[in-house]
């Protein structure tokens, strides 16, 4: 069956590299070639081709494949005190970021706000948020990203009594502040369920994967706003279009927008960060300092070149970033020492998706790998919390700890 062939791990890694190879490869060559002639398209496809190259290298090395044999020794976790920790501190930070928000996104987008008014509204949301309220955006990141989605997963395998209802609960936050990403990270594990489940019929697979399309498009068009409100007025005509591989584009509907920023937007925020990097720091190395991380652990000045790279598409906003994949962030800080380790990770992290025999956690490979297409790998693995996740898939065994057997008495 199809779903359940692209959705397998085994596939992983391929998906990755034909994605790179498409949309950071063969996508900026055609547009250098035809459109606009841009040195940094060119830049972009050859790390892009090179990324690729040791993804492939990475994900054919058994460096760690012993952890995931059945005799591995592993650290016993509950299950119900996992999830019961989990879900627990996500309801405590459900009612503190809701009782302090200034407002719910998606009840003002309902009630007919416009796109600007959205915009600002679902910063303030989170991205805003000062003083101590200014962690709730990375518990949230840790959440949403991670544990939410493997939890969620293990209680379906399972067939927990709660799993429809705590479905529910996740499913309602990622909507409220109309943030589409979040979107994936809850039917993406799902659908590698349901593909994996024999019992499961293709008709019933196809209406997950087109009443998620559905709703994703129906959270766009609340995000986008009514036409008559967004729309630059100027003569009496609405204007949009623009360049499309460029930050200047204006969607005039829901649809052309979803398809820009699946396609054009990814590959252009890569380029410009190359484009920032080379005109702001020389091409210089910044070894680590656009990671928070890695600024405070080495007593580097941060530099928060998401930031900068969304000033020099949109204007500054103390709110905005413009994220690009693993491989610009690699390179910008590290050069292509980085782009070549950083590669050889996310491949071999691959690997340990398809040798697991966790289930739950085998399910998070979609979501891992649209994380490094289209943010950077450092924040990936601290902030979305998989450098956890990975410790767990190598590490740990979720379920009752196994008694063993008492030793015999000696006979007198």
């Amino acid at each position: 069956m199809f779903f359940n062939r692209i959705t397998d791990t085994r596939w992983a890694a391929g998906l990755l590299i034909g994605g790179l190879c498409i949309v950071y490869v063969a996508l900026p060559l055609l547009i250098d070639a035809v459109f606009a002639p841009n040195p940094y398209f060119v830049q972009l496809a050859q790390l892009s081709v090179v990324a690729a190259v040791l993804i492939a290298v990475g994900y054919h090395v058994p460096l760690l494949d012993n952890r995931f044999s059945a005799a591995a020794p592993r650290i016993v976790v509950s299950a119900r005190s996992f999830h019961v920790v989990v879900w627990g501190a996500f309801v405590i930070f459900l009612v503190i970021t809701f009782t302090t928000a200034p407002s719910i996104p998606i009840f003002s987008a309902i009630s007919g706000a416009n796109a600007a008014d959205l915009s600002l509204e679902r910063g303030a949301f989170l991205k805003a948020r000062v003083g101590l309220e200014s962690v709730l955006i990375y518990i949230s990141t840790l959440f949403v990203a991670a544990l939410l989605p493997y939890s969620l997963a293990l209680l379906f395998i399972r067939k927990s009594q709660l799993r429809f209802i705590l479905l529910l609960l996740f499913l309602a936050y990622s909507l409220s502040f109309l943030q589409k990403a979040l979107f994936f990270n809850v039917v993406l594990p799902l659908l590698y369920l349901a593909a994996r489940n024999r019992n499961a019929s293709t008709k019933r697979i196809l209406g997950v994967v087109f009443g998620s399309g559905l709703l994703l498009y129906l959270v766009t068009l609340l995000a986008f706003g009514s036409p008559e409100d967004n729309a630059l007025e100027i003569g009496g005509g609405a204007v949009t279009g623009g360049d499309f591989f460029g930050a200047s584009f204006l969607p005039s509907n829901p649809l052309e927008h979803l398809l820009w920023r699946a396609t054009a937007v990814p590959m252009f925020s890569a380029s410009d960060t190359l484009l920032v990097h080379q005109e702001q720091f020389g091409g210089e190395p910044l070894w680590g300092a656009t990671s928070s991380f890695f600024a405070g652990a080495f007593g580097l000045e941060r530099i928060p070149m998401e930031r900068l790279v969304s000033e020099y598409e949109w204007g500054w906003n103390d709110i905005a970033n413009s994220n690009a994949l693993y491989v610009t962030e690699a390179f910008v800080n590290f050069d292509w020492f980085g782009v070549g380790v950083f590669s050889l990770f996310v491949g071999q992290s691959l690997r340990w998706f398809r040798r697991s025999r966790d289930e739950a956690f085998k399910s998070l490979w979609m979501i891992y790998v649209l994380a490094v297409f289209t943010s950077g790998l450092i924040g990936t693995l601290l902030s979305n919390g998989y450098l956890l996740m990975f410790a767990m898939a190598l590490f740990v065994r979720l379920g009752k700890p196994t008694r063993r057997p008492a030793p015999p008495v000696p006979l007198p």
